[in-house]
């Protein structure tokens, strides 16, 4: 008998999947810090509207709405630009300061309206990584992400890997894979199902440490460690003996439909550009040969709000506890 080729479901509306309103706060990668300048206005499309993201004359990366308050003209169209340390509208020629957002001039008249300003976000810089802090109403941050290679600074981290691809995942339910731990064996055929030592809550999130993995796998894992940084960005720690991986993995919504992931992985440095070759490529390969492999599901699931949970599935429910405080700020 000829086994029969998996059906290809078409995209599944967001809205018959999950009924989430709003987004969870938290630190969000909307940028390669490569990727800006203080020449350089780039323009992108996160939570459902635009922003432009750059640098001021100081360098410090910036994060603002791509909408000039004056009559809406898009910052980055046309030959909207920054020049001299402020960001000149392609309509009008207002001109706004890059640092602070306030409008410093407008070329016919001496009067600047005192609530002519540009709409910052905070933003931070870690690890190759443009951070902007978003909350459904507007509050401050409260604390910094959990930066992985800060916390294992004591090794050196090689740059091993970059990937980034859209998705269709409900937000919220991203991440809880992590602790549905059955899907590990299940799903990827994995030779033993890890077990979640203990969840940990601190400012920045949630650690997650994972028992050592000494039999049932090819190469020992002697260390696991997750570290989540609101629901937007997972810090993940392999220890074992003779090698090391870190990654950071972050997902940012564009829109009710669509995120964007990002992967960034590192690899601890064996001494050797040959070993470290060869490592790297294994590792980047099975990371990413399992996380297509959820990819085909995620992208169409829905989030039940009362799943049926039953012996073995991992402490799901204590990431469904976390996701839901975040969002309700």
């Amino acid at each position: 008998m000829n086994e029969m080729s998996p059906i290809e479901l078409p995209p599944i509306p967001m809205s018959h999947r999950d009924q989430t309103v709003g987004f969870g706060k938290g630190w969000y990668c909307v940028a390669e810090s490569a990727e800006i300048s203080a020449d350089t206005l780039l323009p992108v499309s996160y939570f459902d509207r635009e922003l432009i993201v750059f640098r001021d004359k100081n360098g410090d990366a910036k994060v603002a709405d791509a909408y000039c308050p004056h009559l809406g003209a898009h910052l980055a169209s046309a030959d909207g630009c920054i020049d001299a340390g402020e960001i000149v509208c392609p309509f009008h020629k207002w001109r706004f300061d890059a640092t602070s957002g306030k409008c410093n001039s407008i070329p016919y008249t001496k009067f600047v309206p005192p609530q002519a300003k540009l709409s910052f976000y905070p933003t931070m810089e870690m690890n190759g990584m443009v951070l902007m802090w978003w909350h459904n109403a507007g509050a401050a941050p409260e604390a910094k992400p959990y930066n992985v290679i800060e916390a294992h600074s004591d090794k050196v981290w090689l740059p091993a890997f970059e990937r980034s691809f859209e998705t269709t995942v409900p937000l919220r339910d991203l991440h809880e894979n992590i602790f549905d731990t059955a899907h590990i064996q299940q799903l990827h055929r994995s030779n033993g199902m890890p077990e979640i030592a203990d969840v940990v809550r601190h400012d920045f999130g949630l650690e997650v440490n994972f028992e050592a993995m000494p039999d049932g796998e090819r190469t020992a894992i002697h260390f696991m460690q997750f570290n989540f940084s609101g629901m937007s960005m997972v810090s993940h720690v392999v220890l074992g003996t003779g090698y090391g991986f870190c990654q950071n993995n972050t997902i940012t919504p564009i829109d009710r439909e669509r995120s964007l992931m990002r992967i960034r992985m590192f690899m601890l440095d064996t001494g050797s550009p040959e070993m470290n070759e060869q490592i790297g490529k294994a590792f980047a390969a099975r990371v990413m040969t399992e996380i297509d492999q959820d990819m085909k599901v995620l992208n169409f699931k829905k989030h039940l709000e009362r799943p049926l949970i039953c012996a073995g599935d991992g402490p799901i429910m204590k990431w469904r506890e976390y996701a839901e405080e975040l969002l309700a700020a």
